[in-house]
């Protein structure tokens, strides 16, 4: 033997496809290695080829399916599709591709992992094909593709169009919806760019502006704010101008102006309301204001001039009916000396009545500029003023606790507290009648209580007590001209406070005067 034959000799077998063994070890193993899933069907539909993919995704071993039916293989699925593609494909040699859109006939694959929670089974692409051959005829392919992140993929693009869809439609009512509300505004609204061309958003501008906006010409380009400054830096917020419309007419304007970046350019946008209509209800309201505070003079006035020009007619009634009363008491029978009584009488309370009608006249007109007043001293005179009356008992007054120091026109303060602890005198029992003042605090005003224990007022009254002349109960029962106590509110109101009254009969009265804390504009104005 030569060397070279030796060597020869020493060499592995070469592979040839040409022959068959060969040939067959290498489309097997082709086969198991593909990423596909591959089945071969013999022409009686039994399972021939069963690859390595197909073992990894059912779990079934080719041992376990090798001469089997699909149907036996898998006898909980309804193959449906896939079986009639392949009952053709062996009868006439028709190929057929099932899609994952027709849901049956897919094989029970399981898929992989990252897709489990969102598929219970892999979704495929199932190509159907026929195998001729020379010995055994007709066969039958099966070539499975794992589709499922197509599917996935087309799901949410499917998912993604249909938001898409849902926003355009929502952004399209919204555009239509603000085109309606812009039109139909009862302000004009401009949007006015950094160049200064200033274009109408609305007819209610178009009116206003013209179709095409103010002219370029006659507007100096706006110089864009600092990026780190405020909208409300902008002006000086809503603003009144008198502006001419190109009819000629002159329109009072409310103008609001703010800005906001597009384009890489500020714009602005201009807000004009027109306020004509609210300029005449202020003149309106102005002038009836005027007549009003006209008027009230006037009445105040002749209410005042009335009661002083009345006084001395009735002086001089009450005077000389006094002296028929001295000078001939006894000497006419008992039916004169009652008439004269009550002539007497008669004028007394007019008398009184006339002085109150002149105390509430006097309350808007002649008070007293507003200072701080400490209640503590203001019940003490009260009090010294009814023991040098002899009009109350040691004791029947009785103040709990520290009142505050409140601002307000001392000596009006003074005629309305001394006028509610009157009132609870005279309304309780002289001998056991006691009129209590204690006083709270709110965050904005001190409550000054006056609380007797005297007869009560039925609920029904307790508004109807602070309007001039009303009297619950006779000039015999009660003395009083029925004015007490709508003084006692006008001075409340003048001090911009509130009044009220809580009470049942039998149970007594509280009345409750609130005085606020800050002086009023209009109790200041008043008070100068």
């Amino acid at each position: 033997m030569t060397k070279s034959q030796s060597a020869k000799g020493d060499q592995p077998p070469s592979f040839d496809l040409n022959r068959d063994s060969d040939a067959a070890d290498l489309f097997a193993a082709l086969l198991d290695t593909a990423d596909t899933g591959l089945i071969a069907l013999a022409p009686d539909g039994t399972i021939c080829h069963w690859n390595q993919w197909m073992q990894s995704r059912s779990g079934k071993d080719a041992d376990q399916v090798m001469g089997k039916a699909l149907h036996d293989v898998f006898p909980d699925t309804k193959l449906g599709r896939v079986s009639l593609a392949i009952e053709d494909c062996l009868k006439f040699g028709m190929p057929a591709v099932i899609s994952p859109s027709l849901n049956q006939g897919a094989l029970p694959l399981r898929p992989l992992p990252q897709f489990a929670a969102s598929f219970d089974r892999m979704e495929q692409s199932i190509r159907v094909h026929p195998i001729q051959t020379k010995r055994n005829g007709t066969l039958c392919s099966l070539i499975i593709r794992d589709v499922t992140l197509a599917v996935q993929r087309d799901r949410l693009l499917r998912q993604q169009a249909a938001e898409l869809a849902d926003l355009v439609t929502q952004t399209k009512r919204s555009e239509d919806r603000t085109r309606a509300i812009l039109q139909n505004t009862i302000d004009a609204i401009l949007v006015a760019s950094d160049d200064g061309s200033i274009e109408p958003l609305n007819s209610r501008a178009q009116e206003l502006c013209g179709p095409t906006g103010l002219p370029d010409s006659e507007h100096t380009p706006l110089t864009p704010p600092p990026p780190n400054r405020l909208l409300t830096d902008l002006g000086t917020g809503v603003i009144e101008v008198l502006a001419s419309t190109l009819s000629g007419r002159n329109v009072p304007l409310e103008v609001a102006i703010s800005h906001f970046s597009a384009d890489q350019r500020y714009h602005y946008i201009i807000t004009l309301r027109d306020i004509s209509q609210r300029k005449r209800h202020e003149k309106e309201i102005q002038r009836t204001m005027q007549e009003l505070e006209r008027s009230n003079a006037e009445l105040e006035q002749f209410a005042y001039a009335a009661s002083h020009d009345l006084q001395e007619p009735l002086r001089m009634v009450s005077s000389y009916t006094q002296l028929l009363a001295r000078r001939y008491e006894g000497q006419l029978d008992e039916t004169a000396d009652e008439f004269i009584h009550y002539a007497v009488d008669g004028t007394q309370r007019m008398q009184r009545m006339i002085d109150d009608l002149l105390t509430l006249s006097r309350v808007g007109r002649h008070g007293k500029p507003f200072n701080p007043v400490p209640l503590d001293n203001l019940f003490d005179a009260i009090v010294t003023n009814f023991r040098r009356a002899g009009s109350t008992p040691e004791g029947n007054i009785i103040r709990e606790g520290h009142l505050p120091t409140v601002m307000g026109d001392a000596s009006q303060l003074l005629l309305l507290f001394q006028n509610l602890v009157s009132n609870g005198l005279k309304y309780s029992d002289p001998k056991n009648g006691q009129v209590r003042i204690f006083a709270s605090e709110t965050p904005d005003s001190y409550r000054i209580f006056v609380a007797d224990n005297g007869i009560g007022i039925d609920p029904q009254y307790h508004e109807t007590i602070f309007e001039i002349f009303k009297r619950l109960h006779g000039y015999g029962d009660y003395a009083g001209t029925g004015i007490g106590l709508a003084i006692c509110k006008k001075i409340v109101d003048r001090h911009g406070g509130g009044i009220d009254v809580t009470s049942k009969p039998g149970q007594g009265s509280t009345f409750c005067v609130e005085l606020p804390k800050e002086l009023s504009i209009v109790a200041a104005s008043e008070s100068m």
